[in-house]
């Protein structure tokens, strides 16, 4: 109960944009056989418990989500803290945020960052096409560098209980060291509410890069609880 209060009162500081003052919360954990992001491995390819809370009041949201992580340095630990808004418009639903990357462990001040999204999703027919940008004045690496990404999505329901869908990106960034793109394809079965499970290939086109860039597939596990 505490954990609920907890959450309620955060949820509450929404209410200045989201004009309603009821709450819906989302507890989430999982696993994962290699936890990748934006088509490049966060864990060196290893395995990676997660979870995290999603607070919801009207169209605005705040949550914060955790992963191990190995990057091959002593930061072992991702936390993310993230706020937004869902307006819509026209059968569009967009989605305007921020969200911060924080690193546990000795040197996790250098990989951390924060970045501004847009995005947006509509549906067609039976699917729900997507596209989304990330800008960050922050970029972590030689110092601090204005970086782009950009997504376009998709996905739709097939059968019974399954959802296939996809997605193309490229990370841009401003002295160009890093930039590359990637693509994702899989195929999510949900048998209850509460339990998704999802099957993905991922790759980008420069390899080149270091070992956690080159294509992998990945088995994912997530159980949500709503109240």
């Amino acid at each position: 109960m505490k954990l609920r209060a907890f959450l309620v009162a955060a949820a509450m500081g929404l209410g200045l944009f989201a004009g309603s003052a009821s709450a819906q919360i989302v507890l989430n954990v999982g696993a994962t056989t290699d936890y990748v992001f934006r088509g490049v491995s966060q864990t060196n390819g290893g395995a990676a418990i997660q979870g995290g809370a999603d607070i919801a009041i009207g169209k605005g949201y705040f949550g914060v989500w955790a992963s191990n992580v190995d990057f091959n340095t002593t930061a072992d630990a991702e936390l993310d803290m993230y706020v937004g808004y869902k307006p819509t418009f026209m059968g569009h639903t967009f989605d305007i945020g921020f969200i911060n990357y924080t690193y546990m462990g000795g040197g996790g001040g250098d990989l951390a960052f924060y970045e501004f999204k847009l995005a947006t999703s509509m549906p067609v027919g039976p699917a729900t096409l997507g596209a989304a940008l990330f800008y960050t004045p922050d970029f972590p690496g030689t110092g601090p560098h204005d970086a782009l990404y950009g997504e376009i999505n998709f996905a739709m329901p097939v059968l019974r209980d399954f959802t296939v869908g996809g997605a193309f990106g490229k990370q841009w960034v401003q002295d160009k060291a890093g930039e590359y793109g990637t693509w994702n394809a899989g195929v999510t079965w949900t048998p209850v509410s509460w339990m998704s499970l999802d099957a993905r290939y991922h790759d980008t086109d420069e390899h080149g890069l270091g070992t956690t860039y080159e294509a992998r597939a990945t088995a994912s596990v997530k159980f949500t609880y709503t109240f």
